[in-house]
């Protein structure tokens, strides 16, 4: 109140104020003051300070299940060269060492934890240390090694102890609790549990309460005890939607999903399964997701609800049934099937209400018997950035990315000026000359997105469950079935992503998309080779030379397939043909290695 309007405590004090609410659970009041600190300290020029407030925003966007956008704030903090050394970078370590435990990404997560554990003894954090130690003991944890995670807990606790900070204040019990779980001794899980509950209850902590009364839902669902886990599991799962803690709530919901299964409610398992799909597709929960799907495949089958999961999802699961047949309903036991026969059981066809092509010329088509009109698309930066949108992890992307990626140098007040129309012309191509109009583009949750209440086709998605799905099937030894999800995804690719658009964005999926068809191309050729089908090992090998036309191997190829099909003449031309290449391009003559198997195909 006494500071002038553009006065810099006026940052310090929203910041302070942030601080405060977050220390009280009000995670979305902190939010606001954060970002009003933030506009303040970049308006004001304090470049250092807004790096720091940066870090407290990732704080909440963290504690939401927002990992991806907790990281974009951390980052700003860690990745600034010469700013000298800090206490808030130890936090900010911590933090996106447990966003990448999170997600699954275990050997980044650790490298973090150690930069976070060196700041710690730089600033002597000691109750930070408490906190890194606890969080080494979740990594040990989740890869299977029960011993040195056992260690890591006990140290946090005495550092805990030592500090003078409170347990029930922060996870380790319920860390722990998982861990007495995996080990067998779930009696003394629940126990401490019941305990935490309690002492949260008296100090008022309503979100502790519901994240410990979670743990003790997923313990004894884990005992079979599905009636006293829906008990608890129910009410913290309305709470987390209500309060906005998607992590916690997709777990709730694959719980739940498993207790009314169990109780003989298929269609309220499949909805609490939905929503943990939705969620797990808006913020990247795809390791956890995988992690249940390995845990109990049988759920995500005898409810229907497997044909919504991500394509990359599905294939995995696939796997799993393949892997371990379950139980489906009580007493059924599915018998293991093959590889076609486990994706036809999760696969449903059905018309889509939308088809997009992005691998070759781009093709985006609501009803094959009617066109979209000539001039739909009035902008080819529209239907770009509607192929961006269709292409980004889940269908979904935030303003800023799109901004950066269409608009990046361009001021943002003239980047917002042109964002809006093109967005509008979106939506209007979309329902160029259709009957029946539908919104395909929506904004949720500071996120667009393709409608998810809509059906779509997308190629790159099928390519990429094909492949998965073969890769699967090759680890089991299933060659054949193997070869035909090559053929299938070889036969989707029609030529580069997004032909046509030179935008920085498309080259990173051009080159990775080429470079899956090429080596599509030659695992298929090699095969054939190997069976004697000369044909079609000619065939595949020509094609990856179209692709790369100095890939020797494949020129070795051509030449003992047609060397296998009695055409010495040809095999003459193939080898001339790349020495000239080679000659006129790189200045060099073709490899030893390449001349040792002419020279043995002539004799």
């Amino acid at each position: 109140a006494l500071a002038g309007e553009r006065a810099p405590v006026r940052a310090r004090c929203a910041n302070t104020r942030g601080l405060c609410l977050t220390a009280k659970g009000r995670w979305k009041e902190a939010e606001r003051e954060f970002r009003s600190a933030l506009r303040m300290a970049e308006e004001g020029g304090d470049e250092r300070f807004a790096r720091i407030i940066a870090h407290n925003l990732g704080t909440p966007a963290g504690v939401r299940g927002d990992f991806s956008e907790a990281m974009r704030w951390l980052s700003r903090l860690l990745n600034h060269e010469g700013a000298a050394p800090a206490p808030q970078q130890a936090i900010a370590h911590l933090n996106t060492a447990r966003c990448h435990f999170y997600r699954g990404e275990f050997e980044q997560c650790e490298q973090h934890l150690e930069s976070a554990l060196q700041g710690c003894q730089t600033f002597n954090l000691v109750s930070l240390r408490g906190e890194v130690f606890e969080a080494y003991g979740n990594l040990h944890r989740e890869q299977d090694d029960a011993a040195r995670a056992a260690d890591f807990y006990e140290r946090a606790a005495r550092v805990y102890d030592e500090a003078g900070v409170e347990v029930s204040r922060r996870e380790l019990t319920e860390e722990r609790a998982l861990l007495s779980l995996r080990l067998g001794e779930s009696a003394a899980a629940v126990a401490a549990i019941d305990r935490l509950i309690a002492e949260r209850q008296e100090s008022g902590d309503d979100l502790g309460v519901r994240t410990a009364t979670l743990t003790r839902g997923r313990i004894l669902l884990a005992r079979g005890e599905t009636e006293p886990a829906r008990e608890d599991l129910e009410p913290s799962q309305r709470f987390f939607r209500e309060n906005n803690f998607y992590y916690y709530e997709a777990q709730a919901c694959v719980a739940l999903a498993a207790c009314y299964r169990a109780a003989g409610h298929p269609g309220k398992a499949n909805e609490r399964l939905r929503r943990a799909f939705d969620l797990a597709a808006r913020y990247d929960y795809d390791y956890w997701l995988q992690r249940e799907v390995e845990h109990d495949p049988a759920l995500f089958i005898s409810t229907g609800a497997a044909e919504l999961m991500p394509p990359d999802i599905r294939a995995k699961l696939v796997a799993a049934v393949q892997a371990q047949p379950g139980v489906v309903d009580a007493g059924e036991v599915v018998p293991q099937p093959s590889a076609a026969s486990a994706a036809s059981i999760i696969v449903t066809a059905r018309a889509a209400d939308l088809t997009i092509n992005l691998l070759g010329a781009v093709e985006i088509v609501r009803d094959p018997a009617r066109a979209f009109a000539a001039d739909a698309w009035r902008t080819k930066r529209s239907r770009d950035l509607f192929c961006f949108v269709a292409s980004r992890p889940h269908r979904r992307t935030s303003k800023d990315f799109i901004i950066e990626a269409f608009w990046p140098d361009t001021d943002l007040r003239t980047a917002e000026k042109n964002f809006y129309p093109t967005m509008s012309h979106i939506r209007k191509a979309l329902n160029s000359n259709q009957p029946l109009r539908q919104n395909f583009l929506v904004y949720r949750d500071a996120e667009y997105m393709l409608n998810p209440e809509c059906s779509y086709r997308i190629d790159i998605e099928e390519f990429d469950r094909l492949v998965a799905e073969g890769e699967a099937a090759r680890r089991r030894m299933e060659l054949e079935a193997a070869a035909n999800y090559f053929e299938q995804a070889v036969a989707l690719y029609r030529g580069e992503f997004m032909q046509g658009c030179y935008d920085e964005w498309a080259e990173e999926q051009r080159a990775y998309y080429r470079e899956q068809y090429v080596r599509l191309l030659e695992t298929l050729a090699k095969a054939a080779h190997k069976s004697g089908d000369w044909s079609l090992s000619l065939r595949l090998a020509l094609s990856i030379l179209r692709d790369d036309p100095f890939r020797e191997d494949a020129h070795s190829m051509v030449m003992r397939a047609h060397a296998a099909l009695g055409n010495r003449v040809a095999v003459r031309e193939q080898y001339e043909e790349l020495r000239r290449l080679l000659l006129k391009e790189l200045g060099v003559e073709p490899t030893s290695e390449t001349r040792k198997v002419y020279r043995e195909i002539m004799g």
